[in-house]
């Protein structure tokens, strides 16, 4: 197996066992790898298929019950700026979807290390929810908007951490549906994609066994050490591109 193959299997492994057992990762981790060595047209729809799948391993089904309005309105938000998103997708430039990604990581980096108290109404929230179906259907990372959004609703994060994942489930789900209806190829044809399936399950369930136990205040360092490398990696590659 190639080395640059090995580091992005290893990245989606991760990245999965993070999303699962934290809550957020997975675009962190795998996507700047995914997005260098594979190129956004392949990246971004096997990205969505793969955090797809870490959502249904994910997802609490006891957090759907209690949370049924919240969840409601920022699925509604998301599926309306998926649905812009891919009107204005073809016209982005891949310089511009890497630059996009490395902002969004930064904007969740900067989210982790301020104290963030303060309550949105449920416009604020439902303009938020929609930047982030944008951002799922232009670089496959919404985590850092959506994160923002229900902190700013009030919610502690560990609500967070469980109620962002049925959300990123359907948000997810369709994107990758709505992708692979308009650029079929750009996935189809990917002969390492039962590869990345596998290993992202293996990831989710080692994920989902060892959330408990985590050591939550050291992942969190490390997220934040990697977002801010994976910003540099690129805003580098997208501006040596322009």
């Amino acid at each position: 197996m190639p080395v640059d193959l090995s580091i992005l299997m290893i990245a989606i492994c991760l990245g999965a066992m993070l999303q699962v057992g934290v809550g957020i990762g997975f675009s962190i981790i795998a996507g700047p790898p995914m997005m260098i060595l594979l190129g956004t047209a392949t990246a971004v729809p096997v990205l969505l298929l793969l955090n797809t799948i870490v959502s249904v391993v994910a997802t609490d089904r006891h957090i759907l019950r209690n949370n049924r309005q919240l969840i409601r309105t920022a699925v509604i938000g998301c599926c309306v700026g998926v649905a812009v998103g891919l009107v204005v997708y073809p016209l982005l430039s891949e310089s511009f979807v890497l630059a996009l990604t490395a902002c969004l990581l930064l904007i969740g980096l900067i989210t982790t290390l301020l104290p963030l108290r303060s309550s949105i109404g449920g416009a604020g929230f439902s303009v938020v929810t929609g930047l982030s179906g944008l951002a799922t259907v232009w670089a496959a990372t919404p985590g850092p908007l959506m994160v923002f959004g229900l902190i700013a609703k009030g919610r502690s994060p560990k609500e967070v951490a469980k109620l962002v994942q049925p959300i990123a489930l359907v948000a997810y789900g369709i994107a990758f549906l709505l992708h692979s209806l308009s650029e079929a190829q750009a996935i189809s044809y990917e002969p390492k994609l039962i590869g990345f399936v596998a290993i992202t399950l293996i990831g989710s369930v080692i994920g989902r066994a060892a959330g408990p136990y985590l050591p939550q205040p050291i992942v969190i360092a490390v997220i934040r050490v990697v977002s801010l490398i994976a910003c540099c990696v690129l805003f580098h590659r997208a501006f040596s591109m322009a």
